[in-house]
């Protein structure tokens, strides 16, 4: 063991006339191990709720959108089968593009009101949305069509405004036509022949399908898509899926990858994450300030042991560094304290159901996503704060002159 090792720990130990010294850097340890478990935790579960957030994404109907860009004159395009060939092409990892026909509209019953997205789809992906089924009209349990008339609403919705399956609504299409008089609301009736449940509340409260030839006749748009969807077996794969469209459908067209879709969503967590990891880290900080009280008043203390190390040849550079061996020492307890006490709290958290969450999410288990690269940048962010607090009792340590070290004594 070196010189500067076997004096840090020595110094480390308590005795008679430094055990308040002791106590104090026992309060750093357990600040430095406080800041590393808050921190691991809070990370831990702020990228758990993230991961979800992109699993549920990533069962959503589309990865990439296609609309018309700003540019185009009009936002409705024709639904051409030689493009949609091309876009199978690209990629081996596009699974289904679907040509959708998108209005918002209102939706009344007798009594009740609500705002609805309305969605006209063909019927390979009403075929899809069938299995999503938790009620319908016809219960024989053979697979369920959807009529010219019918309209299939998610059950969120439907719990709002009352609906049971066989009921009849107005959708009124914020579009106007001409009427005899003046231009009037598009309206027109719907059966509602199915109740759906993706697993998303936001979604199944929103959201609403129909046949994509009603809602041309709907519209008065007939051959007319507004957006292409496209899904792939890859979430992050989609990325560059979208960076071939964009090259290859030209300005008309706006081509939107979910993350581009998500944009202030996933920005907004990641400031949430960087603003709580530099709060949290403010506990690292207190406690280095009481490792730099700690060592200051040993500094104090052993002046003329420093003193006595200097006239028998000792450099200032190794008396600066037993003081940092100490600093080191507790410090590296401290974060390997913390590190074991968050990363259990994490495994206890997601392996047992210790803490429910409300009614209004999908998972009522707390999620936690442990990531080795948090882990790893929480245990230097602390080393390095506790090195950085120790280097200016070591500064002041190698500072002190034998002359003064033995005048003072």
């Amino acid at each position: 063991m070196s010189f500067a090792k076997t004096l840090g720990l020595r110094y480390l130990r308590s005795k008679e006339g430094s055990a308040f010294i002791s106590l104090i850097s026992g309060f750093s340890v357990a600040g430095v191990a406080l800041g590393v478990c808050t921190l691991i935790v809070v990370l831990s579960v702020m990228d758990g709720f993230e991961t979800v957030l992109k699993n549920r994404l990533a069962k959503g109907e589309f990865h990439i959108l296609v609309t018309a860009s700003d540019k185009a004159e009009d936002q409705y395009f024709a639904e051409d089968d030689a493009r949609i060939a091309d876009i199978y092409n690209l990629s081996s990892n596009v699974l289904t593009v679907s040509p959708v026909l998108k209005t918002e509209a209102i939706i009344r019953t007798k009594d009740r009101v609500s705002g609805v997205s309305v969605r006209g789809v063909k019927e390979a992906q009403l075929n899809a949305i069938a299995g999503l089924l938790v009620e319908a009209s016809d219960d024989s349990g053979e697979e369920q069509v959807i009529s010219k008339a019918g309209l299939w609403l998610g059950k969120e919705l439907a719990y709002q405004l009352n609906i049971l399956p066989g009921d009849k609504v107005q959708l009124i299409s914020p579009t106007e036509t001409e009427g005899p008089l003046e231009s009037i609301p598009r309206l027109r009736h719907f059966v509602v022949e199915g109740i759906f449940e993706t697993g998303l509340p936001e979604k199944d409260l929103q959201v609403a399908y129909i046949p994509i030839e009603a809602m041309r006749e709907f519209l008065r748009k007939p051959g007319k898509i507004n957006q292409i969807e496209l899904k792939t077996n890859s979430f992050e794969g989609s990325i560059p899926i979208a960076a071939r469209m964009r090259f290859s459908f030209g300005e008309n067209y706006r081509i939107r990858d979910w993350k581009e879709l998500n944009a202030h969503l996933f920005a907004s967590l990641r400031l949430e994450r960087i603003a709580m990891f530099l709060i949290l880290s403010m506990i690292v900080i207190v406690a280095s300030f009481n490792i730099i009280t700690s060592l200051n008043m040993l500094v104090l203390e052993k002046r003329k042991d420093i003193a006595i190390l200097k006239a028998m040849g000792a450099t200032s550079k190794q008396v600066g560094r037993i003081f940092l061996v100490q600093g080191a020492i507790i410090g590296n307890i401290g974060t390997i304290l913390g590190a074991i006490v968050g990363l259990t709290i994490c495994y206890l958290l997601k392996t047992s159901k210790v803490i429910e969450l409300p009614d209004i999410f999908f998972d009522r288990s707390l999620p936690v996503e442990i990531s080795p690269i948090y882990v790893l940048g929480i245990v230097v962010t602390a080393v390095l704060i506790v090195m950085i607090a120790a280097w200016f009792p070591a500064r002041a340590a190698a500072r002190v002159s034998p002359l003064e070290g033995f005048r003072e004594s």
